[in-house]
């Protein structure tokens, strides 16, 4: 879910949906094509074109510019972003939102985007993402004060959490059973949770801190003692059994660094972004 909201607020911030108008409808064809009629008078492609320019055109064309100078670092970077790694994005996404039907209602009601846009700008942002990535290196000492500062107090702590995810409180008893006699969490949660995104990595959430989850989830996972395993807890989402681990500095260091990079990334994203398009050599005619 985090995931979502934070490409739901960049692209109210940038206002993308210009730029996905300008992508997908490409530029003025035969200037004698007719697109419509209205009782038998013409409107054609090009008179669509000059519309869609005045309406949107400035948006659109600072938008297609961003895209570009992404994509130009990203050749400078040696980073590409695969067809498969975005649809497996996109899944996570839906599965986040509660399934296709939700994803559709997010996408109209809130981006203005088809299905189509909304993954050339996905792509566009995890391009970024990993250009970023590869600028940040931290040594160890940085890591180590990034994760006393992190767990110096309560509200500020974070903790490391995998789930199974079920339907029914009943499954997720006769689960919770089975954990009990011994069986094995991430064997567990790749047979039965129903939480796609997580199952095949043994339902790990990773590293996070309050205000993550939903409010019945964070409750019992940030009262859980290192290695405990939850009774049924039951969100929205389904039911859920819960086990914590409380982080270690070398033993988690993976993890604290890829949450450590996340952060950097998020809060340098807008002003890199910024910054290329001052450095670079840029004509709008449109102004």
């Amino acid at each position: 879910m985090t995931t979502i909201l934070a490409v739901a607020a960049a692209v109210v911030v940038a206002g993308v949906g210009g730029y996905f108008l300008g992508t997908r409808t490409g530029g003025p064809a035969d200037g004698a094509d007719i697109v419509a009629t209205v009782n038998g008078e013409q409107i054609t492609r090009a008179e669509l074109y000059e519309e869609l320019v005045e309406g949107h055109g400035s948006r659109t064309l600072d938008n297609m510019i961003t895209m570009r100078l992404v994509n130009q670092e990203a050749a400078k970077a040696g980073v590409q972003v695969t067809a498969a790694e975005v649809q497996e994005e996109l899944d996570s996404i839906k599965e986040s939102l509660g399934g296709e039907t939700m994803y559709q209602y997010y996408l109209q009601s809130y981006f203005g985007m088809t299905e189509g846009q909304f993954e050339d700008y996905l792509r566009m942002q995890m391009t970024a993402t990993r250009i970023l990535e590869k600028q940040v290196e931290p040594d160890d000492a940085t890591l180590r004060q990034h994760f006393d500062e992190m767990q110096a107090s309560e509200e500020s702590r974070q903790i490391i959490a995998r789930h199974i995810l079920v339907g029914t409180e009943e499954e997720a008893k006769a689960i919770k059973a089975q954990l009990d006699a011994g069986a094995d969490f991430a064997t567990l949660a790749k047979e039965k949770s129903t939480d796609t995104a997580t199952a095949a990595k043994g339902g790990d959430l990773g590293l996070f801190g309050k205000g993550t989850m939903v409010e019945e989830f964070e409750k019992v996972a940030f009262a859980l003692k290192d290695g405990e395993i939850s009774d049924p807890v039951k969100t929205s989402y389904g039911w859920h059994i819960i086990q914590v681990n409380i982080p270690e500095f070398e033993r988690d260091k993976d993890k604290i660094k890829e949450q450590y990079v996340n952060e950097q990334v998020s809060q340098r994203l807008s002003s890199w972004l910024t910054e290329l398009k001052n450095q670079a050599q840029i004509t709008n005619t449109l102004g």
